[in-house]
């Protein structure tokens, strides 16, 4: 039991000291409480409560003012906490001092059990003795351990100011939790400034107790998140451009809302590259980026032939806001020079050789079927310098509406309404400016090579602009028919396009290369008019065998009829019609459930085909016949495929000329149609255990700064996954047929509790070669981490080796080898 009592501000007082007698001993009989006095006078500097209590007794002496509890003691004072077998307090000079008892279970006489353990404001500190002042907050602890968010500090010595610093002596501070750390600094002099950083001097960084280096002193962050400071650089050589340092930085955390890093790659024998991020962030509002690289390497020396050198650059920027529910703004522009690329380490980025910006502000009026967006876009090829823009494209749409509904018609309350509330009406207008550049082989240009007139082939940049302005306005009508759905619609399109080219060209005169410009405009205005009908039936068997209780086929046939007649531009006056067809198939069972006796539906197979027949053609008016296929096999097993077939003869005109005629397979050769492409593919992903974690948001105020996201640790509680995928794909047209067929894998599997071995790569069938093959190896080494990325063939064949802390605060401290074919740091 417990006996409890509480002492305001200072206890013992109101009585006179010759009625006081020497100490009043409570001993523990039964649970009760004494509650004193206060006399804020007698012990100035404590304004508040402190609460005491002890499991076997509390001694006062009043005489001495003074206070002992014993066993299991408890204290707790504003948001300080003690607990401790004994404590003694002199309220006198408001100070306690806290200890506990020797260890009778220990027979080298040397252990103690019931020591102090204070928490003070979310810190713990441990040690075999406390002393603490109420007045001054200030405390000492002997041969202490304290912890403060994921740092541990070890003293013989532990003071603590009233700001909230710890001046330890002979000291060690670690990230591991361990008895016996992995790893630690110790010092003989250390200040600890909670929250922001650890001075020490000298300091020298202890692995398994083996000294591995020492610094006359040093300044060790001491807290997890955004801190400003500099980035370690990873050491390594390269066979190309020699030694070099890279991630070589400092980054600045100029604010809760706002980060900077600067990061530079430094070789002796092969230039260097420079790096800068900057990023803002306020919650829930908006987020952003400006980052950007220039590189300039080179190899060789400068007397060398084969010396090669190239600059580079790119700028990202990027800005989300939510301005409102129905409000946005989104941009993520990309500008780079066409060698970008070449030097990068990224398979993803290699194998995507398109630049794409794009920027888009779009609002939604609440409580109208109306919307609004702007949108500029910017698309650069890589492999050959062409470069689109869209600079805007302005679209308003208002989506379907019933201008012929009322409130009191049958609306919402489920009543009849009449066919022509039934009317839907919708209309959009789109405004578009666009503009291309592209390069052109001119033949023949003319010329000067040293006064001589040499007539060759000049590449040349064509420039294209065209503004577009389209509305469309569309009246639809859904009645239901029986079983028989039929849509009915009519609408009307109206496009305006104004077209200029800076078309590079051969001076027919004097063979000179010059540019002429070409204006063109165009008009049209088409009204179109369709129908559709479609439906659906059912097949149902009951077989009663193997557990499947019924079979069940679901089609759905769907045919329309389009109308089309140009009433502005130059096709005015020429109609076209058309017609389409589609069948859907839906393929399914009931069978029992694999966990329960329930039935479960299990769809086995969706197979659909459509065609199309043009009635104003002059020839070849039915479309090949497209067909598709998707099937799952218990979720592990997914099958995907399509095959297109053509109903007309192919006939070769010349060597290597085939040409489509307006005759029938059928009727010239007996075969309905002829197969002209085919695609086939399977794929599979299964797990076991575990539950893949959800990432966070990039860049929350508070957050880190990452260089690498390879330096993320895998999931170590899922055993094993894997995932394989095969594809085929070939094209009969001729007169150039392609086959295509590629392996893919993906194998994640934990050796043990602490090794992961993750693997991906692909194999091309017909080529018989490896791509991308990739292998990572991962090892949880408590508070360190391992990871070992290599890419062991082809261009972008490179390996790298890291050994880190785990703790954020500490991330810099590490260990990494790397190299690369390519001739520079990943």
């Amino acid at each position: 039991m417990w006996l409890a009592a509480a002492a305001i501000i200072l206890p013992f007082a109101g009585a006179s000291p010759a009625q006081e007698p020497d100490s009043l001993f409570i001993p523990l009989i039964r649970a009760d409480s004494a509650v004193l006095q206060s006399d804020t006078a007698a012990v100035q500097g404590i304004d508040t409560v402190v609460a005491y209590s002890a499991s076997d007794s509390i001694v006062f002496v009043l005489g001495e003012r003074t206070m002992s509890l014993y066993s299991r003691s408890k204290l707790r004072y504003q948001d300080m906490e003690l607990e401790s077998e004994r404590v003694q307090i002199d309220w006198r000079t408001a100070t306690l001092r806290a200890q506990g008892i020797p260890d009778s279970a220990d027979s080298s006489g040397k252990g103690f059990s019931g020591t102090p353990v204070m928490k003070d404001g979310g810190e713990q500190f441990n040690g075999h003795e406390l002393s603490y002042n109420f007045r001054t907050k200030r405390g000492k602890i002997d041969l202490g351990d304290t912890r403060i968010e994921d740092g541990f500090y070890h003293g013989e010595t532990i003071k603590k100011t009233v700001e909230g610093d710890l001046f330890v002596r002979d000291g060690r501070y670690t990230t591991c939790e361990l008895a016996e750390p992995h790893y630690f600094f110790g010092s003989p002099r250390m200040k600890v400034e909670l929250q922001d950083k650890i001075i020490a001097e000298p300091i020298y960084l202890y692995v398994s107790d083996v000294p591995v280096f020492g610094l006359p002193f040093a300044v060790l962050p001491n807290r997890a998140g955004r801190r400003s400071g500099i980035i370690a650089p990873a050491f390594g050589e390269d066979a190309k451009r020699g030694k070099f340092l890279s991630h070589l930085g400092f980054y600045w955390a100029t604010s809760d809302y706002m980060d900077v890093a600067l990061r530079s790659d430094i070789y002796t024998k092969g230039g260097y590259a420079l790096y800068g991020d900057y990023r803002y962030a306020l919650r829930y509002l908006f987020t952003g980026s400006l980052t950007g690289d220039y590189k300039h390497l080179f190899t060789g020396e400068s007397t060398d032939p084969n010396r090669t050198e190239e600059n580079s650059y790119r700028v990202n920027l990027t800005h989300a806001q939510q301005f409102d529910p129905t409000t946005k703004l989104g941009v993520n522009f990309t500008f780079t020079s066409a060698n970008s690329l070449v030097n990068t380490l990224s398979l993803a980025e290699a194998l995507n050789q398109n630049i794409v910006s794009n920027a888009t502000f779009s609002h939604g009026w609440e409580g109208t079927p109306n919307s609004f967006s702007l949108n500029v876009n910017r698309t650069q090829d890589l492999r050959n310098g062409n470069i689109t823009e869209i600079l805007p494209s302005v679209y308003f749409n208002h989506s379907q509406s019933f201008p012929f509904r009322s409130g009191g018609s049958g609306g919402e309350s489920g009543g009849s309404r009449s066919w022509y509330e039934d009317l839907g009406l919708s209309y959009g207008v789109n405004f578009s400016n666009r503009l291309s550049a592209y390069d052109k082989d001119i033949v023949g240009v003319k010329r000067d090579s040293g006064g001589v007139a040499v007539f060759d082939t000049v590449t040349a940049r064509e420039r294209d602009r065209t503004r577009t302005l389209s509305q469309t306005l569309s009246l639809n009508f859904a009645p239901r028919l029986g079983h028989v759905t039929v849509a009915p619609s009519v609408s009307y399109r109206d496009d305006r396009t104004f077209i200029e080219n800076d078309v590079p060209r051969r001076n027919p005169a004097d063979s000179t290369l010059q540019t002429s410009k070409v204006t063109s405009q165009t008009k049209s205005g088409i009204v179109t008019a369709s129908l559709s009908a479609s439906t659906k039936f059912y097949g149902m068997a009951q077989p009663g065998f193997f557990g499947i209780s019924a079979f069940r086929h679901s089609v759905t046939p769907n045919v329309g009829f389009s109308y089309a007649s140009p009433v502005i531009g130059e096709s005015r006056g020429k109609e076209t019609m058309s017609a389409n067809f589609s069948l859907s198939n839906i393929f399914e069972m009931k069978g029992p459930a694999p966990d329960s006796g329930d039935p479960a539906k299990i769809q086995l197979l969706n197979l659909n085909a459509g065609s199309s027949y043009n009635f104003s053609a002059d020839s070849l008016r039915l479309a090949p016949l497209s067909l598709s296929f998707r099937t799952g096999i218990r979720d592990v097993v997914d099958v995907d495929g399509g095959a297109t077939y053509d109903f007309y003869r192919l006939v070769q005109t010349t060597p290597g000329r085939y040409v489509r005629v307006n005759q029938f397979l059928l009727s010239e050769e007996g075969q309905l149609a002829r197969l002209t492409t085919f695609r086939f593919s399977l794929s599979t992903k299964v797990s076991a255990g575990g539950e893949v974690s959800g990432g966070g948001p990039v860049m929350p105020p508070g957050s880190g700064y990452s260089l690498n996201t390879a330096e993320l640790e895998p999931d170590f509680s899922i055993p094993w996954s894997l995932s394989l995928s095969f594809a085929f794909s070939e094209n009969k047209v001729q007169p150039n047929p392609s086959r295509s067929s590629n392996l893919r894998g993906g194998l994640e599997f934990s050796l043990t509790e602490k090794w992961k071995v993750s693997a991906s790569g692909g194999y091309d069938v017909f080529n018989r070669e490896v791509v991308a093959p990739e292998l990572t190896i991962s090892r949880d080494l408590h508070c360190w981490f391992m990871n070992f990325y290599w890419v062991p063939t082809g261009e972008y064949k490179q390996y790298r080796f890291e050994i880190r802390v785990k703790a954020s605060q500490l991330s810099d401290l590490k260990l990494t080898k790397q190299a690369s074919t390519r001739g520079f740091a990943p």
